[in-house]
């Protein structure tokens, strides 16, 4: 009998975590926004440089769309583009997931 109740629990344990990776694999396949870190859309290439948090109500963020990079300043009380540049160009660029080529 205790056999019997291990394998029921083992079960139960199998389905449920069967339920969660189905729950998450519907989510990244048919809303990928709602993921972190799924790509959107592969056409897109804004993403997210480098950040720097000054104090618990300020961030500096480096977004980088390819060709260009911006400086922005977040706050709570609003936000400011800081400064507008060209990308670096150090001889490998790197694309939004973070990977260097």
């Amino acid at each position: 009998m205790a056999l019997f109740d291990t394998g029921r629990y083992i079960a139960g344990l199998l389905f449920t975590l069967g339920l969660i990776f189905g729950l998450w694999y519907l989510l990244r396949r048919y809303a990928p926004g709602l993921v972190r870190g799924a790509p959107v859309s592969p056409g897109k290439s804004l993403f997210v440089r480098e950040s720097l948090s000054l104090d618990p109500r300020r961030r500096v963020v480096i977004l980088g769309d390819g060709a260009r990079e911006h400086v922005l300043l977040l706050g709570l009380t609003g936000d400011m583009l800081i400064e507008s540049r060209d990308a670096p160009d150090g001889g490998a660029s790197q694309d939004p997931q973070g990977d260097v080529s």
